[in-house]
């Protein structure tokens, strides 16, 4: 009797086959399926819990990677940062969920509706040149809504925080344009026939160069680099994406 005791679907057989007409308590009589259906009950598993009560993170990763899609390319990767090319082409995208802080900058205008998870449409026009920060966590889908596809450099940062800023700043970037916890984003707009002055990188960069009618330039710089601006020559435009 111990044995069946350990294991209670074991035991609840071994009672319906003793008590065939049911199960007998100082009060009434339970028939016996009653008593089956009410101990079935206890023993549901978790996942016919309602969704709600599930892991968020579960639910995280059955969502696509959010530029696992056409019109997005993975142009770097190392242990810190991965960079993509995106466009937003005349198409609906799945919803998706973005597991690492991400920042960037768009690099033509162009339209689209981004959806909530609820369903909420939210249509957005969005300038060249725009700078952005996101915390990790963002979900949502995006379709694009534009002939000319609004088209961004993302980079997504592998780091769930930062390393450590460096002591002394970084000189001769050019003009900074945004700052966080995580990163700082620097940007020039190169004047004809000139020679960047030397300067030192005082934290790993990503420099994003770019050249009217030709694909953004990606490059990482390690930290302490000592250069004249190489990663960004002959670029119209740059951006460096100090990582801290």
């Amino acid at each position: 009797m111990q044995s069946l005791i350990a294991h209670p679907v074991q035991f609840l057989l071994y009672r319906f086959q003793r008590f065939r007409l049911g199960f007998r308590t100082k009060r009434r009589k339970i028939p016996a399926m009653r008593f089956v259906a009410i101990f079935a009950a206890l023993l549901l598993p978790v996942q016919t819990l309602p969704l709600s009560a599930q892991s968020l993170p579960q639910l995280a990763q059955s969502l696509p990677q959010p530029f696992d899609r056409e019109g997005a390319t993975k142009v770097l990767e190392n242990d810190r940062v991965i960079v993509w090319d995106v466009a937003w082409l005349q198409r609906a995208y799945p919803t998706h969920r973005h597991l690492y802080d991400y920042a960037g900058v768009y690099y033509t205008s162009g339209d689209r509706i981004i959806v909530s998870p609820e369903g909420v449409r939210r249509p957005t026009h969005t300038s060249a040149w725009d700078t952005f920060f996101f915390r990790r966590g963002v979900t949502h889908s995006e379709e694009g809504a534009s002939a000319e596809p609004l088209r961004a450099v993302f980079l997504e940062l592998k780091e769930a925080a930062p390393v450590g800023a460096a002591d002394t700043a970084s000189e001769g970037l050019g003009r900074k344009v945004r700052e966080t916890d995580r990163l700082v984003i620097w940007e020039d707009i190169a004047a004809q026939d000139t020679q960047p002055p030397a300067h030192r990188h005082e934290m790993d960069a990503v420099a994003v160069a770019f050249k009217a009618g030709q694909k953004p330039r990606i490059t990482f710089v390690p930290r302490g680099t000592v250069d004249h601006g190489e990663e960004t020559a002959g670029a119209d435009r740059s951006y460096l994406f100090e990582l801290k």
